[in-house]
Protein backbone atom coordinates (compact mmCIF):
# COMPACT_ATOMS: atom_id res chain seq x y z
CA UNK A 1 0.00 0.00 0.00
CA UNK A 2 1.35 3.23 -0.98
CA UNK A 3 1.31 5.83 2.00
CA UNK A 4 0.23 9.57 1.34
CA UNK A 5 2.64 12.25 1.41
CA UNK A 6 4.19 15.31 0.57
CA UNK A 7 6.68 17.64 -0.14
CA UNK A 8 7.61 20.75 2.15
CA UNK A 9 6.52 23.99 0.07
CA UNK A 10 9.52 25.84 1.24
CA UNK A 11 11.72 22.81 -0.57
CA UNK A 12 9.56 23.16 -3.67
CA UNK A 13 10.00 26.75 -3.93
CA UNK A 14 14.26 26.23 -3.20
CA UNK A 15 13.96 23.94 -6.07
CA UNK A 16 12.18 26.31 -8.50
CA UNK A 17 14.44 29.18 -7.08
CA UNK A 18 17.79 27.25 -8.01
CA UNK A 19 16.16 25.97 -11.16
CA UNK A 20 15.58 29.96 -11.99
CA UNK A 21 19.41 30.44 -10.58
CA UNK A 22 21.01 28.16 -13.16
CA UNK A 23 19.35 29.28 -16.38
CA UNK A 24 15.97 27.68 -16.34
CA UNK A 25 13.47 29.95 -16.15
CA UNK A 26 10.18 27.87 -13.91
CA UNK A 27 7.18 28.16 -12.51
CA UNK A 28 5.48 25.81 -10.29
CA UNK A 29 2.08 24.53 -10.01
CA UNK A 30 1.61 22.25 -7.11
CA UNK A 31 3.76 19.73 -8.05
CA UNK A 32 4.20 20.42 -11.96
CA UNK A 33 6.95 22.94 -13.10
CA UNK A 34 7.01 24.17 -16.41
CA UNK A 35 10.98 25.40 -17.50
CA UNK A 36 11.78 27.94 -20.22
CA UNK A 37 15.30 28.07 -21.55
CA UNK A 38 16.19 30.88 -23.90
CA UNK A 39 12.40 32.23 -24.00
CA UNK A 40 10.96 28.76 -25.08
CA UNK A 41 9.61 25.57 -23.15
CA UNK A 42 11.65 23.10 -22.99
CA UNK A 43 10.73 20.73 -20.17
CA UNK A 44 8.02 19.98 -17.25
CA UNK A 45 8.43 18.21 -13.91
CA UNK A 46 5.99 16.03 -12.82
CA UNK A 47 6.63 15.17 -8.95
CA UNK A 48 4.82 12.22 -7.39
CA UNK A 49 6.31 12.07 -4.00
CA UNK A 50 3.79 9.04 -2.83
CA UNK A 51 5.24 6.75 -5.49
CA UNK A 52 8.86 8.21 -5.31
CA UNK A 53 9.06 9.19 -8.42
CA UNK A 54 9.98 12.22 -10.11
CA UNK A 55 9.57 12.90 -14.08
CA UNK A 56 11.24 15.16 -16.69
CA UNK A 57 9.45 15.68 -19.79
CA UNK A 58 11.80 17.23 -22.43
CA UNK A 59 11.27 18.60 -25.57
CA UNK A 60 13.68 21.12 -26.38
CA UNK A 61 14.32 22.25 -30.12
CA UNK A 62 18.00 20.08 -29.68
CA UNK A 63 20.02 17.92 -28.06
CA UNK A 64 22.04 20.23 -26.80
CA UNK A 65 19.54 21.72 -24.71
CA UNK A 66 17.65 18.89 -23.72
CA UNK A 67 21.06 17.17 -22.15
CA UNK A 68 21.46 21.15 -20.57
CA UNK A 69 18.18 20.46 -18.87
CA UNK A 70 18.08 17.28 -18.16
CA UNK A 71 21.81 17.61 -16.50
CA UNK A 72 20.62 20.73 -14.55
CA UNK A 73 17.08 18.88 -13.28
CA UNK A 74 19.18 15.52 -12.37
CA UNK A 75 21.48 17.62 -9.97
CA UNK A 76 18.90 19.54 -8.12
CA UNK A 77 16.16 16.87 -7.70
CA UNK A 78 19.21 14.43 -5.59
CA UNK A 79 19.99 17.75 -4.10
CA UNK A 80 16.43 18.66 -3.13
CA UNK A 81 14.37 15.60 -3.52
CA UNK A 82 16.92 12.57 -2.73
CA UNK A 83 14.67 9.74 -2.40
CA UNK A 84 12.70 10.27 -5.57
CA UNK A 85 13.65 8.59 -8.36
CA UNK A 86 14.30 11.13 -12.10
CA UNK A 87 12.61 9.19 -15.23
CA UNK A 88 13.00 11.16 -18.32
CA UNK A 89 11.12 11.18 -20.70
CA UNK A 90 12.19 13.00 -24.26
CA UNK A 91 10.04 13.72 -26.73
CA UNK A 92 11.39 13.04 -30.36
CA UNK A 93 12.71 16.39 -32.19
CA UNK A 94 11.11 16.54 -35.16
CA UNK A 95 12.98 19.31 -37.31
Amino acid sequence: MITPRGIPVKVLNKLVEELNQRGLYAERHSYSIRMMYQGRFVASLHLYPGFNQAVLRVYGESERINKTVEEVVEELVKKYLGDLELNVQAKPLSF
